[in-house]
């Protein structure tokens, strides 16, 4: 079996996104061109790592047009994985390695209306779908249906503003009482259309979003899910 090529990308930034949210933004020589919403296999050698080994699956959170690869991620403030330990230990210069870019969780048909389930750090896919498809000029009937349990929301600001500029998209968030459920999905969906449902976050947000969609009757072929491992969701 033939190795896997990888690329180095180097740390020229960081930022707070949130009191627990840290994007890395990385330059890269070779690494330009990749489909929002794809991911990369990231690899940080660091001594003694835990059970899930020195490498982890990454969304990128830019747009290739930002002309930097950006990864974005969470921190808890319970034990952490070795991972994310070595992650924040980096500092500025300081290389990582990468495989791919990889996964089919993009924006495939931008004609047709599409619906956006976002569980916390699950809108990173979302944040690069969305600004390359309005820098394009592309279609943007988009409803982000976004969910953070703490009400800190990566990215807001920049949703925000998005919203502002380009009417048919539609932000709606959740947090404390106000609860992302089967309801909430319905109204905001109304009777328009046959939309496409993308569900991204935490893997039992994502499983139970699916079967939420499945008995509301959308089909599969509607439904394109992506799930982050690692992530408790109530």
């Amino acid at each position: 079996m033939a190795a896997v090529e990888k690329t180095k990308l180097t740390l020229a930034r960081r930022r707070r996104e949130t009191a627990d949210a840290i994007s890395f933004r990385f330059k890269s020589e070779k690494l330009k061109s990749w489909r929002p919403g794809q991911y990369l296999v990231w690899t940080l050698a660091h001594p003694s790592p835990d059970g899930r080994g020195v490498d982890r699956e990454f969304t990128i959170s830019s747009a290739p047009f930002e002309g930097r690869v950006q990864l974005t991620t969470r921190f808890s403030k319970r034990e952490g994985s070795s991972f994310k330990k070595a992650l924040l230990r980096m500092t500025i210069g300081e290389a990582i390695e990468a495989a791919g870019p990889s996964g089919d969780f993009v924006a495939a048909n931008t004609n047709r209306r599409l619906v956006f389930i976002a569980g916390g750090i699950g809108v990173t896919p979302y944040r690069a779908m969305l600004l390359a498809l309005d820098r394009a000029g592309d279609p943007l009937n988009v409803d982000l249906l976004y969910a953070d349990r703490g009400g800190e929301f990566p990215f807001l600001a920049e949703l925000r503003r998005l919203a502002d500029k380009r009417p048919a998209f539609r932000l709606h968030l959740f947090s404390g009482a106000k609860r992302l459920d089967a309801a909430a999905i319905a109204a905001a969906v109304g009777t328009g259309g046959r939309p496409v449902f993308y569900v991204s976050g935490p893997e039992p947000m994502v499983g139970a979003f699916e079967k939420t969609l499945k008995r509301m009757r959308v089909p599969r072929s509607r439904i394109k899910t992506d799930y982050f491992p690692g992530y408790r969701w109530p």
